[in-house]
């Protein structure tokens, strides 16, 4: 592989990293949202670890992000354009469908409960 091509895919490599970890990320802020609204003591736990439970699940997030982005970046594999295209189109999906399920949460929670 010459340098170039290897320069290449680092490149995509930690674009499709970034990607992977916003995912998991869109994935765990609905999950989190929801189960600290319906858990008191996870919320309170929040709460009193971070000041307040909407800093914790940010510093939570932000945790995770930056554990999860480097250990995709690690394993071995070839990325490419069509994955990370895929992967996007993926992301945009989770982030309408985790908007969805946080308002209609909240909006079940407020109008029909």
């Amino acid at each position: 592989m010459s340098l170039e091509s290897e320069v290449a895919n680092r490149k995509l490599k930690l674009a499709q990293s970034i990607i992977l970890s916003s995912i998991v990320i869109v994935i765990f802020i609905p999950v989190i949202t929801i189960a600290a609204e319906l858990t008191a003591p996870l919320k309170e736990w929040l709460k009193n670890t971070f000041y307040h439970h909407w800093v914790g699940k940010s510093l939570i997030s932000v945790i995770v992000f930056a554990a999860v982005c480097p250990l995709t970046f690690v394993i071995p594999y070839k990325a490419s354009l069509e994955r990370i295209n895929r992967l996007l189109f993926i992301l945009v999906t989770l982030v309408l469908l985790g908007a969805l399920a946080i308002f209609g949460f909240f909006f079940y929670d407020t109008f029909l409960k």
